[in-house]
């Protein structure tokens, strides 16, 4: 299993991957619903994020195959140090492949490239109720920081 940089000409993979986990997270709350038009955003975002230095695009694959990726944006916290964190934004491994490492070998080489980028703190946004990815990442050594409350009005 190779993890590398995504290439540009592997947009539709991510997209399916990206779009197959919203959806899954639509199924932890209703006010995490997507649009019908979900792929077609994702793909508009992922197409500028190509361009943009503080996203990383990183694609697990085997024998020439993609089989998980990763988007991290780089952001800034103006009121905290270090001032500089990578936030997982989308983590996805295609369900043939879980129990593999590979999301693993997904945290390995984004964990690499932010040190390159001088960057020591990575945080991943997910539902609270998705317990597989809160196990996933307690298991990878992440800790609980924020609590996000939301409400309709």
């Amino acid at each position: 299993m190779n993890v590398r940089r995504a290439k540009e000409e592997e947009i539709d993979y991510l997209v399916d991957m990206f779009s197959r986990m919203y959806r899954l997270n639509s199924e932890f709350d209703p006010l995490l619903q997507v649009p019908d038009n979900l792929e077609e955003k994702i793909q508009k975002i992922l197409k500028e994020d190509f361009k943009k230095d503080n996203v990383i695009l990183a694609v697990a694959e085997e024998n020439g195959k993609v089989i998980g990726s990763a988007r991290v944006v780089i952001a800034n916290r103006d009121f905290y140090i270090p001032e500089k964190v990578g936030i997982i934004q989308e983590i996805y491994v295609y369900p043939a492949y879980r129990r593999r490492n590979v999301g693993e070998k997904l945290l390995d080489y984004l964990y690499s490239e932010l040190k390159k980028n001088d960057i020591s703190v990575i945080l991943a946004l997910f539902p609270s109720k998705n317990i597989i990815s809160t196990s996933f990442y307690t298991k990878k050594g992440f800790r609980e920081l924020h609590n996000e409350f939301i409400r309709q009005i």
